[in-house]
């Protein structure tokens, strides 16, 4: 049922963009869940945004106690009347040197809240990383050195 609101929402957007004479393409059908919507008017090529930016209380707490971590993620947006809803999957990166690099992916509930436990005895800074897809926008957390 989500997939169709969605697919529902995304039909009406690119409908939106060829009605006010704009030419459409879209990404392969292949990868349907990172579709992105490219604009080309006059030979400018623009990219049009998912229509939800990721809500302000998206966020990550870890807490440590000896060499455990305890990761608690929630990520969410807010759809057009303005609830909560939940977003499935969040990266959890760790910095090492200059790179962040992906430490776990995680699976959240329904209301976008997931844990992630691990030991680690150094210092690092970690951020939850959202990924980009046709419905929401995406992005990343505050690091956070513990």
């Amino acid at each position: 049922m989500k997939n169709l609101f969605r697919a529902a929402a995304i039909g009406i957007a690119s409908t939106a963009l060829v009605a006010g004479g704009a030419s459409v393409a879209t990404a392969a059908p292949s990868a349907p869940a990172v579709a992105s919507t490219a604009v080309t008017t006059s030979g400018d090529v623009s990219i049009a945004v998912a229509p939800y930016p990721i809500d302000y209380k998206s966020k990550i707490r870890i807490q440590k106690r000896g060499s455990k971590l305890t990761f608690r993620l929630t990520a969410r947006y807010r759809d057009d009347a303005g609830t909560p809803v939940g977003i499935r999957r969040a990266t959890i990166q760790v910095l090492k040197g200059s790179k962040w690099k992906t430490l776990k992916n995680v699976k959240l509930n329904g209301n976008g809240g997931g844990t992630y436990k691990t030991r680690s005895s150094k210092k690092r800074k970690y951020r939850m990383l959202i990924k980009p897809t046709a419905l929401y926008q995406g992005g990343n957390t505050r690091s956070v050195k513990i």
